[in-house]
């Protein structure tokens, strides 16, 4: 009897002693299992940081060849002695794609001083007043409800004192999300989002005509979309911006008496000198798509030409945005 409970006895921890070692596998392999997941995602992680560092590169190569293009350009014009700026350029690089290294670079060029900036409308005296007019004509020829001028001038102007229709903080405080006039010159498109007024439609109507840039940067007939065109005086007409945009052919215009010659506008040469525009730009917006193997970098970097010809980045701006657009080109 008592040899038979000893066997049991033994029996019994030979079980618990089993049952022990396989506890202690399953944790060990709980703990490989973790281990080695861990490991796999760190990897990755690191994997996808280096991808996205790589891709930032290809844009910013990319960017550094734009700003190569535009500086060339300068000296070019420089040598025929004949400072102009158009689309027919060599630095207007189309929506293309450029094979790396596993990878694509994919870039747009758009002439910012072929559109009407914003910032104009928190100019002072006449010049306020013409810029007004103009910006009253595009919204016009848009369908969009012109009281959105006053919106825009009480987000950009150092005051809080609201202008007929427009509207201050008192106004946005009680929004949802609550926010406060900018009270400074627009930086961004993506601040229309945020005025009363620009809902999606608008924004979508104005984005590809308007721009943000200082206040003296002045409108380049040799690249102005035609509706920029018709703002400019109350006497061009769709006609007359037709006629402009045919008549810029290769060489562009290079001084007002090229315009004037047109039998459209022989006889528009004082509203023409009055518009203040001129026949050379000094901003560009360079959109970037970089992809290396599967890591896509977004890239807008607004490039500022100097009068010396040298170009500078005056902003950038990383990651998709939706309000890209794409430059109307001639045909």
């Amino acid at each position: 009897m008592i040899t038979m409970m000893s066997k049991t006895s033994m029996n019994r921890q030979r079980g618990i002693a089993l049952i022990y070692v396989l506890l202690i596998f399953a944790m060990i392999t709980l703990m490989a299992s973790q281990m080695v997941t861990s490991l796999w995602l760190h990897t990755e992680k690191n994997a996808r940081f280096l991808e996205r560092i790589q891709a930032k590169h290809h844009a910013l190569s990319a960017e550094q060849y734009v700003a190569l293009l535009l500086e060339q350009d300068f000296e070019d014009d420089k040598k025929k002695k004949r400072q102009v700026d158009h689309e027919r350029e060599r630095w207007n690089v189309t929506t293309v794609g450029y094979p790396v290294e596993q990878g694509s670079v994919e870039l747009e060029i758009v002439d910012e001083n072929g559109r009407f900036n914003l910032n104009w409308l928190n100019a002072e005296a006449l010049d306020g007043k013409r810029f007004t007019t103009q910006f009253e004509t595009i919204l016009k020829n848009l369908g969009i409800d012109t009281q959105l001028i006053y919106a825009i001038k009480d987000w950009i102007d150092s005051d809080q004192e609201p202008s007929e229709t427009g509207a201050e903080d008192n106004h946005y405080l009680v929004l949802d999300p609550h926010r406060r006039t900018a009270d400074f010159p627009l930086v961004s498109l993506s601040e229309l989002r945020l005025i009363q007024g620009v809902g999606k439609q608008e924004f979508e109507l104005l984005t590809p005509l308007v721009t943000v840039l200082p206040k003296e940067s002045k409108v380049n007939v040799n690249s102005a979309l035609p509706e920029v065109l018709r703002s400019l005086s109350d006497k061009i007409t769709e006609g007359d911006a037709q006629s402009i945009i045919d008549s810029r052919t290769d060489e562009g215009f290079a001084k007002l008496e090229d315009m004037t010659k047109l039998p459209a506008l022989k006889d528009k040469t004082a509203e023409l000198k009055a518009a203040g525009f001129e026949f050379t730009s000094s901003y560009f917006n360079v959109y970037i798509k970089a992809t290396y193997r599967d890591t896509v970098f977004y890239l807008r970097t607004l490039l500022v030409r100097n009068a010396d010809g040298k170009v500078q980045v005056a902003g950038r701006e990383i990651g998709p945005n939706d309000y890209r657009v794409t430059a109307k080109k001639e045909s």
